[in-house]
């Protein structure tokens, strides 16, 4: 499509394509120096467990964790750095990868250190952390001539960040200061907002994506404590975008890139998380109620065509089959690889990282509604990695039938951040403060921490959502005092928790933290229960009739039998006559039957959303 075409084209150029240093090198500008010193960092309400202490049971997430981990490990070391040991006039073993990784891997060279790192202190993964660490030093070699844009060295910088944080590598410092000083005398500062005609603030300046940068930057200065990261993550803030949830910027999305707008409230909140300024703050919790309201899916998916929308019902007009009144709207060009109702990889990540954020500046449970869906709806429906970079980069809900394919290019922005949505299974199950522990998400696991200096082990055990309950046995050594808390899903109703088979008389108020507060002894047991029945959610309020069907977190599709695996005398005998003349049933689709999204496999015809009658 136009619009994915051109976001491929302009991140292949910032992605170290020679000749992008001459683009960036006409576009300086200096920005406003501020006073680093001035910075106030607010106290969270709630942590992350930073992916410590908690592992994954069987389960869905397991086997698709261990596969990704796998996939991602065998990727040759050689082919990853292949292009960068070109461009350096070095020895360069190995393949080009290929796709948009054809002339280097700056595309998702720093999502996968990003999530190799994630993955290695989850799990303790040393192979894993030795590969990232290697890939890092052997690309430290080639960066005398470092040719990097904005995507390009945002993407580094995460995954050079997160080496450091999660794996503890002290020499990834270093390299953070070398390439953020390049970014300083490189990088252009013409920072155009978004538009409906330039969906990415940066088609003809080279800036794409630009509004991203604060988060890592800030990150960066949060690690290290030196005040340039600081004053250069000031530069990229993106006060048009982010004023139109507080009022001072007209409210008008339609048209701008989805997953990267959403990806950019990360960087408003590493912005509150740096200054401490409440406006922030204030942007990210407004920003995620209009996102709630106006712009999802029923499963949490958005951006039809990689685009937000007005309120007028092209949401729900994005559905039709040839998309012919959704693309009336926009320029598109390419109509290839249709079905492009949601950015899977990017846009969980973004939505995962949001809410993470969300519930540690607010402590409120709701936030972790938008993470649930995605969990089960988003990655957790993803098609594995496979091959030489296939991605499953669209889900597809469109009318009239879809499927999920992969897509037509390899190693796209997908697989990038499917390692580190993946990863981050590990860091969004839990969270802790001083009282004790929030369970935020219904995921087979185990979870240990230190509470007022002894250990504490929870064992969560699940069929979630195929079941309505789950258990939590507590172990630790003696009885101790502290609090557990679990999120009541803002969709369910009458939710129940008994306390070793008695039943707790505590509030389950939907949208909010049950609150369990005792002494508790070794061997404890809490069992929680959260109904679910079937519902129906209309796309949007212009298209009451157009809905999907809902279970829980979970969206139901209806599945359809594959012809194409059906011999010829066992298709033409399994034809009997309808009630009309010249109408036929088909026995082999007669037994139509709706399963959760996630259960869908590769090329699996299934249908989403249905127009009901009046």
């Amino acid at each position: 499509m136009g619009n994915a075409s051109n976001r491929r084209d302009f991140i292949k150029l910032l992605a170290g394509i020679p000749g992008a240093a001459s683009l960036l090198s006409i576009l300086k500008a200096e920005a406003p120096a501020r006073s680093a010193k001035a910075s106030k960092h607010p106290t969270n309400v709630l942590e992350p467990f930073n992916y410590s202490g908690v592992s994954l049971l069987d389960s869905m997430f397991k086997t698709q964790y261990s596969q990704t981990r796998d996939f991602y490990f065998d990727i040759s070391d050689d082919d990853i750095l292949k292009g960068f040991r070109q461009q350096a006039g070095l020895p360069a073993p190995g393949e080009h990868m290929g796709g948009w990784c054809s002339q280097t891997s700056y595309v998702i060279f720093g999502q996968l250190l990003s999530g190799m790192a994630r993955m290695a202190k989850a799990t303790g993964d040393a192979a894993m952390r030795d590969k990232a660490v290697h890939l890092m030093r052997e690309w430290s070699k080639t960066i005398s001539g470092l040719n990097l844009g904005h995507y390009s060295y945002d993407k580094t910088l995460c995954g050079l960040v997160d080496l450091v944080e999660y794996a503890g590598v002290e020499e990834a410092i270093p390299l953070i200061g070398k390439i953020t000083e390049y970014a300083m005398q490189n990088l252009g500062r013409i920072r155009n907002p978004a538009s409906a005609e330039d969906h990415s603030g940066g088609r003809h300046t080279g800036e794409g994506e630009w509004y991203t940068l604060s988060e890592n930057i800030y990150r960066a200065f949060l690690l290290t404590g030196e005040d340039k990261f600081k004053m250069f993550g000031d530069v990229w803030r993106y006060h048009h975008y982010w004023g139109m949830f507080t009022g001072n910027t007209p409210l008008e999305l339609k048209g701008l890139h989805a997953y990267s707008h959403v990806n950019s409230l990360s960087s408003a909140a590493a912005t509150y998380a740096a200054t401490g300024d409440s406006e922030y703050l204030k942007t990210i919790i407004n920003a995620y109620d209009y996102f709630q309201k106006t712009q999802c899916y029923a499963t949490g998916g958005f951006g039809p065509s990689e685009l937000l929308v007005p309120e007028d019902g092209m949401l729900g007009r994005s559905l039709e089959d040839e998309s012919k009144a959704f693309y009336g709207h926009w320029p598109v060009n390419n109509y290839k690889n249709v079905g492009r109702s949601f950015e899977t990889g990017c846009g969980s990540w973004a939505v995962f990282k949001l809410c993470r954020y969300l519930m540690m500046f607010t402590g409120e449970a709701r936030f972790g509604d938008w993470m649930e869906k995605i969990l089960y709806n988003g990655i957790g429906s993803a098609l594995p990695m496979w091959g030489r970079g296939r991605t499953f980069y669209y889900s597809d809900y469109r009318l009239g039938g879809a499927s999920k394919q992969y897509y037509n290019e390899t190693w796209p922005c997908c697989s990038g951040t499917y390692i580190q949505a993946v990863a981050d299974y590990h860091n969004i199950i839990y969270f802790k403060d001083a009282e004790g522990l929030y369970v935020n998400l219904f995921v087979p696991s185990e979870v240990s921490w230190n509470q007022q200096g002894k250990q504490v082990k929870v064992r969560q055990e699940t069929a979630y959502p195929e079941s309505d309950a789950t258990s939590f046995m507590i172990k630790m050594k003696d009885k101790m005092r502290f609090r557990i808390r679990l999120r009541v899903p803002g969709w369910t109703q009458n939710a129940s928790v008994e306390l070793n088979g008695a039943k707790l008389e505590v509030s389950c108020r939907p949208g909010t933290w049950i609150e369990i507060e005792r002494v508790w002894a070794p061997d404890d047991l809490i069992a929680f229960r959260i109904p679910m029945q079937i519902k129906l959610a209309a796309v949007d309020p212009q298209h009451p009739r157009l809905v999907a069907a809902t279970y829980g977190p979970a969206v139901l599709v209806q599945v359809q039998d594959i012809l194409s695996d059906t011999r010829p005398q066992e298709f033409s005998r399994s034809l009997v006559p309808g009630e009309k003349p010249l109408a036929f049933d088909s026995e082999l689709r007669s037994q139509r039957s709706y399963v959760p999204f996630y259960r869908v496999t590769y090329a699996m015809p299934y249908q989403m959303y249905f127009l009901l009658g009046k």
